[in-house]
C-alpha cells in the first residue's frame, strides 16, 4: 500500500489517532483509500496514477505522501468533532492548493507521465501533451 497507517506518527499522535477510530485500523485503510482516489482525480489527466500510487518505499514520491497524510488526518479529525483542528485543516488546504495548481499545469512534479496509445497498436508511446485552449488576440485591419 502507497501510506500505511504506522507512517501517519510524523502528522499526528498515535493515541489521538487510535481514540479517534477506537483502535480500528479499517477505519484509517478506507480513509486513505477515499483519499488517495479523490488525489488520483487530480492527477490522471497528466500523470500515470497506477504508478504513483503503487510505488512502496524509498520509490514513492514525497511530495505526494505529505499531501496524502495531511488529507488523511483532516478526514480523521473530521471524523470525530465538528471542531477543526487548525494545523490539520492548514495540511487539508495546503494540499488541495497543491492539487488544484497541478491538476491546471501550474505546477509540473516529478511524477511518471499518463502514457496514450496514439497508433492503436495497445501500447502506449508517447506522453500526453499539455494543451492550452484559447485562441490568438485579434487584431484590427485598417481596409
Amino acid at each position: 500500500m502507497f501510506l500505511e497507517k504506522s507512517e501517519l506518527k510524523t502528522v499526528g499522535l498515535d493515541e489521538i489517532i487510535n481514540k479517534i477510530i477506537n483502535n480500528d485500523d479499517s477505519i484509517v485503510e478506507e480513509i486513505i483509500a477515499e483519499s488517495i482516489d479523490v488525489m488520483g482525480g487530480y492527477l490522471f489527466q497528466y500523470f500515470d496514477t497506477a504508478a504513483v500510487f503503487g510505488a512502496t518505499g524509498d520509490a514513492r514520491n514525497l511530495t505526494v505522501l505529505k499531501h496524502l497524510k495531511g488529507i488523511v488526518l483532516f478526514e480523521i479529525y473530521t471524523r470525530r468533532t465538528k471542531q477543526l483542528n487548525e494545523v490539520a485543516k492548514l495540511r487539508y488546504d495546503e494540499a488541495m492548493l497543491w492539487l488544484e495548481k497541478v491538476s491546471t499545469g501550474k505546477i509540473k512534479p516529478d511524477l511518471p507521465p499518463k502514457l496514450i496509445d496514439s497508433d492503436g497498436d495497445g501500447t502506449p508511446d508517447s506522453e500526453v501533451p499539455f494543451m492550452k485552449l484559447g485562441s490568438r488576440k485579434t487584431y484590427q485591419n485598417g481596409w
